[in-house]
């Protein structure tokens, strides 16, 4: 061996470093000086025929019907939701519809008013005839908005 390296433990040493060789590494199959048997060994266990258990496979069979029942009434709630929403806009655009022709029916009953056809189509064609002074009662109140009437007022 060289005078430089000195042998301890089946280890090599070298004067001036610390680092060990990977190579040396014990053999720990080897247990003073005989070789130890590493395989795993097979334990066989004695097959047992487990019944199945009902009550487990009933609460798993009863879980799957609730969660499958839950989800079918959501789905049906959520589509008729749906349909709801569908219907309410449907109605509102109807609604805005007959307001817009509303309006414009009343726009054009003002525009056709004409104050002198009135008067006209009431005095010719219904007999109507202007009011007389002495057909004008004015009756004075007394700080009530009420008005009794005791007997029948004139027709002249």
């Amino acid at each position: 061996m060289n005078d430089n390296s000195r042998r301890t433990h089946n280890n090599v040493y070298v004067f001036g470093t610390a680092a060990r060789k990977y190579d040396t590494m014990p053999d720990f199959n080897e247990h003073e000086g005989r070789h130890v048997n590493r395989e795993p060994r097979v334990i066989e266990r004695p097959k047992t025929h487990r019944k199945p258990d009902f009550l487990a496979i009933g609460l798993i069979v009863l879980t799957f019907v609730a969660v499958m029942v839950t989800g079918i009434i959501y789905l049906n709630l959520n589509f008729q939701s749906t349909y709801l929403s569908k219907s309410v806009v449907k109605l509102e655009s109807e609604v805005v519809e007959l307001q817009k022709n509303n309006a414009a029916t009343a726009e054009q009953l003002e525009d056709g008013v004409n104050l002198k056809e009135i008067y006209k189509r009431a005095t010719k064609v219904l007999g109507m005839k202007p009011v007389k002074k002495s057909q004008i009662v004015i009756f004075t109140r007394k700080n009530s908005t009420e008005i009794h009437q005791y007997g029948d007022i004139p027709s002249n």
